[in-house]
């Protein structure tokens, strides 16, 4: 038989190789070709699976002829030696199911594990994969690492990340071409034909006992683990902000500015992408530490004015961020800076009178006297985005509360005084 078909399917050979596809009877040349490949194939693969049930049928009577051996019999433990005797007894105390421990006792060993280790120990069973997805898990770890730099606004955007994969895979495929070889395939006797071209299109029929689905790699999307392990991987950027952006560009020097970062764990670090200043175009920046990244305080979108509720109790020597921009197409950033005292007014805190003035004085002091960034002055009881296209718009008003605040500020201090 196999000469015959080697004899047949040749010629299609040739015609399929030597024939162009511009004119449609090479076309149809090519579709014939195929066509009698499939045929080949089809018939080999019916001769092979005939063979093997003869070859089956043969050997049932020699295979039910054999006699399986008997397991020995173990020896009596007086007769076995000490080493034996301990070899033998180890296996048994070392195959002690883990899932076979009390409740407490599981659960605290899977708190000890690291993520790594975690998500190894879902892979094993279905019983641990849903232990080792508890949210419970899963949140201390994403706070021990995580939490610092995600905010209120990160967790709503992976909630709207879920729902938009949600969507996606609901969604129709687009219907694909039909060919006349594909109307064949849907009336060939033969299932090969039909699996290889209507494998897109066709729908599976209704099972009468539907097996049960294998167990997923991947943790649910809907939960703590998924996020942490969309984070990790670098599949989700997050919101956040980042101080001294552009790696401490001089115009951006004691700033945080809103941002969507990508972490990637081969270097450690993170890739910022910055929205768009006016007619500017998206800047992204690569190599972002750790320690110059924040989650968002407030809920404040970056292009929108913030609502200012400390300027009653702000007094000189305490210290505050407020929203600056050099035009109002630009999205706000926020700007480190100390109150200062009034011009006539004695610096003594027993003497001082700055706190009955209506009007607030507001003092970047990394910048050098007399520079026009040095200082401003907005109204405590009517303040609203002040300034003008030379020196920007100053915004909402923000004082620091805690002194890790603070001290995170003064870690981007400038060696040299800015002009």
């Amino acid at each position: 038989m196999l000469p015959l078909l080697l004899i047949s399917t040749v010629p299609a050979f040739t015609l399929l190789l030597v024939a162009p596809a511009t004119k449609p009877c090479c076309k149809l040349a090519r579709e014939l070709g195929l066509l009698a490949l499939l045929l080949a194939t089809e018939l080999l693969r019916h001769a092979t699976a005939a063979g093997r049930r003869l070859r089956g049928r043969g050997r049932e009577p020699e295979r039910g002829a054999r006699t399986m051996p008997a397991p020995p019999r173990p020896r009596p433990a007086a007769l076995a030696a000490p080493g034996e005797a301990e070899a033998e007894a180890t296996p048994a105390a070392a195959g002690l199911p883990l899932l076979d421990l009390p409740e407490l006792a599981l659960d605290r060993v899977l708190e000890e594990l690291s993520p790594a280790s975690l998500a190894a120990m879902a892979c094993v069973c279905a019983a641990l994969r849903d232990r080792c997805s508890a949210d419970a898990l899963w949140e201390r770890h994403l706070r021990a690492k995580w939490g610092r730099v995600l905010g209120a606004t990160a967790r709503k955007e992976w909630e709207a990340e879920l729902g938009a994969r949600v969507a996606r895979a609901s969604a129709p495929l687009p219907p694909r071409r039909r060919s006349w070889v594909d109307s064949l395939a849907c009336a060939w006797p033969f299932s090969w034909i039909a699996c290889r071209w209507l494998k897109g299109d066709a729908t599976p029929a209704p099972a009468a006992e539907p097996a049960p689905a294998p167990a997923p790699a991947a943790p649910p999307t809907n939960t703590v683990a998924a996020w942490y392990r969309a984070l990790e991987c670098g599949e989700f950027w997050f919101p956040a902000q980042v101080y001294n952006r552009e790696d401490g560009h001089v115009g951006f020097v004691l700033s945080c500015y809103d941002a969507h970062l990508r972490y990637d764990r081969r270097t450690d670090t993170f890739t910022a992408r910055y929205p768009p200043h006016g007619r500017k175009p998206a800047k992204e920046e690569a190599g972002v530490q750790w320690s110059r990244i924040r989650a968002p305080p407030v809920g404040t979108p970056p292009h929108e004015l913030h609502a200012s509720e400390c300027l009653e109790a702000l007094r000189p020597g305490d210290h505050f961020e407020i929203q600056w921009r050099k035009n109002k197409d630009f999205p706000y950033g926020w700007w480190y800076g100390v109150v200062g005292h009034q011009a006539p007014c004695n610096p003594n805190e027993h003497l001082c009178r700055c706190l009955e003035d209506d009007t607030i004085v507001l003092e970047f002091q990394h910048y050098a006297p007399g520079s026009r960034w040095r200082q401003t002055s907005v109204s405590r009881k009517d303040h609203r985005e002040t300034g003008d296209e030379t020196d920007g718009f100053y915004g909402g008003i923000r004082k620091l509360q805690t002194k890790d605040e603070i001290s995170t500020w003064r870690r981007f201090w400038p060696v040299d005084v800015l002009n």
